[in-house]
């Protein structure tokens, strides 16, 4: 079952954080990123592609080296702070790396990159707490992020699909 098919599985699920209308927040932020860069929706589906692939290798790492619980905690700290996780995601010589290999792909500003990077690991993190269990519910794990990181590694993830399929069903 791909990712979108997840989101839409935790939509229905009245025991997890998503909803249709958090899912067109996470759509109408990525366009105010856009807009606030003064860049286009498709640059910013863009750099979400690029930008997810390396959140979800970090986060493969961090899987690794700390367990899912220290995943599941960085992704919901970073549904509000972007900025905060960033560091723990990427060092800064990653960071940089990250900036041009988006600057790349879109044609914007490495420096234009970096200022939206933040907000575009904020995008990520929201939409991958969608599959997070309601407070005070039990439910086990994130079947969201267990899906983004891919576990049979047939690397079939892109958050800028996913971002225009929301939008499609937005």
């Amino acid at each position: 079952m791909g990712i979108f098919d997840q989101v839409m599985g935790a939509i229905q699920d009245p025991n997890r954080e998503a909803s249709i209308s958090q899912l067109g927040q996470i759509v109408s932020m990525a366009q105010q990123v856009a807009q606030a860069n003064n860049a286009n929706s498709s640059s910013t589906q863009q750099a979400a592609s690029v930008v997810g692939g390396f959140v979800q290798a970090a986060l493969r790492d961090k899987q690794q080296t700390q367990g899912m619980d220290a995943v599941l905690d960085l992704v919901k700290q970073g549904t509000t702070d972007g900025a905060g996780v960033l560091p723990q995601l990427f060092n800064q010589a990653q960071q940089t790396e990250i900036a041009a290999a988006v600057a790349q792909k879109t044609g914007l500003d490495a420096s234009q990159v970096m200022v939206m990077l933040p907000m575009v690991i904020s995008i990520v993190m929201q939409f991958l707490n969608q599959g997070s269990a309601k407070a005070g519910r039990q439910a086990e794990g994130n079947p969201l992020v267990t899906t983004f990181l891919d576990g049979d590694g047939d690397g079939d993830v892109d958050m800028g699909d996913i971002l225009k399929m929301a939008g499609r069903f937005m």
